[in-house]
């Protein structure tokens, strides 16, 4: 009588072992991979989100945050990318991003957006004096938050890598609206208003009108941020979100997409697609 054998041989129990290992390998760098690409989608969509949310803020301001300063109202909102410090006073070593009430006077004349800043004080610090009229350093004159790009992802400026690293996105937005017509206008600044270096650190004379003496300096231009989902590290993946020239409301922040665009513009080639090499 024949035996019948039962089980597996060793070369069977190998193939199958093998092919379970390479699929089980697929599925892990596949979800991975869809992980990644979740996260990144996320940093970018959150990113803008935030900007949006600026927008909204200063559009529907609430005139009653103004620490209960009566005679002073809320024309809009500073952002500043790179400062030394964070709200606590110990050094922005999470690179975060801060938003900052700009509060004046009240008042509603007509004229360029720069100047009534500067006719109603605006600011977004004050100076504070002891019983004795000595100065007693500075304060926030209304709310500041905190915001961190997500995943570990890092906010940078359109040049490319340069061989160990790209630059981080340093400079200072100014999203206000007029105090007579209601328009909204951003401005920006190629460097970084400190704000939390003076609450820390005290005056000096340079610092003492934070923003007043700033004022001029803003223009208006296009802002590219390159949203790197790799954090410092090289990465073929930044994505441009792009803030238009004279960006009146949060319809203007765009995601742009990764291709890009090479036109004719006065005899010279510009690149109005991703900028983010």
């Amino acid at each position: 009588m024949n035996k019948v054998r039962r089980g597996f041989t060793l070369i069977e129990v190998s193939l199958f072992l093998a092919i379970t290992g390479v699929v089980f390998v697929s599925i892990a760098v596949g979800t991975q991979n869809s992980i990644f690409q979740q996260r990144y989608n996320d940093s970018v969509q959150n990113f803008s989100e935030f900007l949006r949310t600026v927008y909204s803020q200063v559009k529907n301001v609430q005139n009653n945050e103004s620490k209960g300063n009566t005679d002073k109202a809320i024309y809009g909102k500073l952002v500043t990318f790179g400062e030394e410090y964070n709200l606590n006073g110990d050094k922005n070593t999470d690179e975060m991003i801060f938003t900052y009430n700009v509060i004046g006077k009240i008042g509603n004349e007509d004229g360029n957006i720069i100047d009534q800043l500067k006719d109603l004080e605006a600011n977004v610090v004050y100076e504070t004096y002891d019983a004795l009229g000595h100065t007693n350093g500075y304060e926030l004159a209304g709310f500041a938050e905190s915001y961190l790009p997500r995943w570990g992802s890092k906010i940078q400026t359109t040049a490319g890598w340069n061989g160990t690293s790209y630059d981080n996105f340093e400079g200072t937005l100014l999203i206000v609206r007029h105090p007579s017509s209601g328009v909204i206008y951003t401005k920006v600044l190629s460097h970084t208003i400190q704000v939390n270096d003076i609450l820390k650190n005290g005056s000096t004379d340079s610092k003492k009108n934070l923003l007043i003496d700033e004022l001029d300096n803003f223009e208006t231009e296009q802002v590219d941020f390159c949203v790197n989902p790799n954090g410092k590290e090289k990465s073929t993946l930044r994505r441009d979100v792009r803030l238009s020239k004279g960006l009146r409301n949060a319809s203007g922040i765009q995601i742009i997409s990764d291709e890009e665009d090479w036109v004719d513009v006065g005899g010279t080639s510009k690149n109005i697609g991703n900028r983010c090499e």
